[in-house]
């Protein structure tokens, strides 16, 4: 499998590289690491001479199995940022996702701001007098770190979830991404 683009396993717009900093055989690393982590639907390991390529369906997938080997290698594992996986060829194409938050009424302008200041395109919004669903569509590469900006914001009764939509043209530079 070539983890790099996301033309292998589409549905999964996003990865995560996991090194170990005390040896230099990555792929002996990687396939020891992959033996440790249960799987799980959401996410799918792959073994390079690079590490260990965590690839998932949205940014929280990628917690289970990072956090997993952060318990077992602690201090020596070395975890790069997450990056967009996009589909190279004549023209780049990003992963678009949509974006559900459910949140107190109270909350909801404080988290309409934050995600149009991401790009998020706002769909639908459903408001009852404590509670309110907001629906989204943003590229992938607009919402990393979303979760610790929710919880950071204070939005403690938020909730969200993110899921890829589909792929759209990248009409300028596409930003971090899985190279």
């Amino acid at each position: 499998m070539n983890p790099r683009r996301a033309a292998t396993y589409p549905d999964l717009p996003i990865e995560q590289l996991v090194r170990r900093k005390d040896t230099r055989f990555q792929f002996g690393f990687a396939a020891e690491a992959k033996r440790l982590v249960p799987e799980q639907d959401e996410f799918i390991l792959s073994a390079s001479n690079k590490g260990l390529h965590v690839l998932g369906r949205n940014e929280d997938s990628l917690s289970v199995p990072v956090q997993v080997l952060r318990e077992v290698y602690g201090p020596r594992l070395e975890v790069e940022p997450p990056r967009v996986r996009v589909i190279e060829g004549v023209q780049v194409q990003e992963p678009v996702m949509h974006v559900r938050v459910s949140l107190q009424t109270r909350d909801r302008d404080a988290v309409k701001r934050l995600l149009e200041a991401r790009g998020a395109q706002l769909t639908e919004e459903y408001a009852r007098s404590t509670y309110c669903v907001l629906r989204y569509q943003a590229p992938l590469a607009n919402l990393l770190g979303l979760s610790a900006e929710l919880d950071e914001l204070g939005a403690g009764s938020a909730k969200h979830w993110v899921a890829l939509s589909h792929y759209a043209l990248v009409p300028g530079d596409p930003g971090p991404r899985a190279a």
